[in-house]
């Protein structure tokens, strides 16, 4: 019996070690001697970053709870600074090489400022997506148009390690950590002065500034775009952990792939709705997936609206329902969309592309051939003549454009093709009459004005309402009257 309870024990304290690994699961934990350890060792042996800029420190490590399943991992527990959040510098003076940034709680334990980092100049985040780094073709193009365009501050933020395929679940977990190191650095950005701080956001990384929001505490993001924001997991997501028009002083959003791996719903102060913003033209019959093209559109968008001459532009709707239902079609209002957007844009638009880069159309009310006019080549060109002294105060002011007829309008031939406006003049008549050079129109003979008396008995005709033309006179001579083209006198 003896024998048989210690074997019993033996396989219970088997089963227990092995069962930190059972189904591929390890739970690691670091106990607090471990602690004691390792933040001895970080005090008296400093560790220098892979980057130029200057020394950096290692941080106490913390209490480390993540779970790992296969390659995927759930960060339990982690402070900032992380290894596994890494930041890239690019401005003019290392527009190719990237250097690593160190950021810590502090200032003096960064080195922000021994870097190529200017406070002076604007700063833009950008931050990959699920499953992606930061050398998607896009994002990298990004560095080469801002740089380009002015002298900006380009960050990447390379949370690859944290978000790898085929671990989305994980990813979506792992954007709370990523979003608090962001945080860190948007600190150490403030820190230095540097307040223009634009975060742009690319599917599972358009989401991530949300939480880059909620743990800045005394400072509000003055930009974020989200590209294509992701949608799975996030449908049902509170507020607060999902990117909203809260997240910043101004959210702007593209929408290329909704329903499927972008989001429908609007999250930002202005929601664009490329081509319907569900499938983009041309992506159809391409070599990768018909879904990821029209997903990774929204980014190639951003990249082309940098520098565009003709830019991306689009007209309102009221909502997504509407559109489908045929009520938003094409207005002449329209506003741009991309990075050169207004900030006081509002509301859901609707934007159409090329099927091919450049992507760009441009605001087709910009057209050299809209409103143009075919030439009449057998129309009569007309002016008036110029007004005398004498004129009827009614006639001028109401058949200037020859609205009247019986000859009112005072109109002289000219030949085909001529300026009809050429020899205007605003000259008086006894300007004119000095003037012996003098080439106008005012030396025609003018044509003879109907009698305003008979104009008077045909009015006060039987079945014709009655004007009180005298008293309606007298009030425009003395300026009693607003008399305009589109304004009759009162009919009793």
């Amino acid at each position: 019996m003896h024998f048989v309870a210690l074997l019993f024990v033996v396989l219970r304290i088997t089963v227990t070690c092995q069962s930190k690994k059972l189904f591929g699961f390890e739970f690691h934990a670091q106990h607090n001697q471990q602690d004691d350890v390792l933040a001895t060792t970080a005090a008296t042996d400093p560790v220098t970053m892979t980057t130029e800029a200057g020394p950096t420190f290692r941080p106490t490590p913390s209490p480390n709870r993540d779970i790992t399943l296969g390659p995927c991992k759930w960060v339990i527990g982690r402070q900032c600074p992380d290894a596994d959040v890494k930041f890239y510098i690019y401005t003019r003076q290392n527009s190719m090489d990237r250097q690593c940034l160190h950021i810590d709680t502090t200032l003096e334990q960064s080195n922000l400022t021994s870097s190529f980092f200017n406070p002076e100049h604007p700063t833009k985040i950008i931050i990959h997506g699920y499953n992606s780094d930061m050398f998607l073709h896009p994002l990298q193009k990004m560095r080469e148009e801002y740089l380009a365009k002015d002298e900006y501050n380009i960050i990447y933020v390379d949370w690859s390690v944290l978000s790898p395929g085929p671990c989305y679940v994980s990813a979506v977990h792992n954007t709370r950590h990523t979003g608090a190191c962001v945080a860190q650095l948007v600190e150490r950005l403030v820190d230095t002065g540097n307040m223009d701080i634009h975060i742009i956001g690319f599917s599972l990384g358009a989401q991530l500034p949300n939480y880059v929001a909620r743990n800045l505490a005394s400072f509000t993001l003055p930009r974020i775009t989200g590209l294509d924001p992701a949608m799975p997991l996030f449908i049902t997501a509170s507020i607060n952990d999902k990117l909203d028009a809260s997240d910043a002083v101004y959210v702007d959003v593209i929408h290329t792939n909704a329903l499927v791996q972008g989001k429908l719903e609007r999250c930002g102060h202005a929601d664009f709705y490329m081509n319907g913003g569900i499938m983009q033209p041309g992506c159809n019959g391409q070599t990768i997936n018909a879904f990821a093209c029209s997903h990774q559109r929204a980014p190639a968008y951003f990249l082309e609206s940098i520098r565009s001459p003709k830019g991306f532009w689009g007209w309102a709707c009221s909502g997504y329902i509407p559109y489908l239902l045929g009520m938003c079609p094409p207005t002449n209002y329209l506003l741009e969309a991309g990075d050169n957007i207004r900030r006081t844009t509002r509301g859901m638009f609707l934007v159409s592309t090329n099927d091919t880069a450049p992507y760009a159309l441009g605001k087709w009310t910009d057209l050299p051939t809209l409103g143009a006019k075919k030439h009449q080549k057998h129309s009569m060109a007309m002016k008036l003549q110029p007004p005398r002294q004498g004129v009827d105060p009614l006639l001028q002011h109401i058949d200037q454009f020859g609205k009247l007829t019986s000859n009112f309008n005072n109109l002289a031939p000219m030949p085909y093709a001529s300026d009809p406006y050429e020899h205007w003049t605003y000259f008086s008549e006894s300007e004119l009459e000095n003037n012996d050079e003098d080439e106008s129109v005012e030396e025609q003979e003018p044509v003879e004005l109907v009698d305003t008396g008979v104009l008077y008995e045909k009015l006060n005709a039987p079945h014709h309402n009655k004007v009180i033309w005298r008293e309606y006179r007298r009030n425009l001579t003395d300026g009693y009257i607003d008399n305009n083209i589109f304004q009759m006198p009162n009919v009793n």
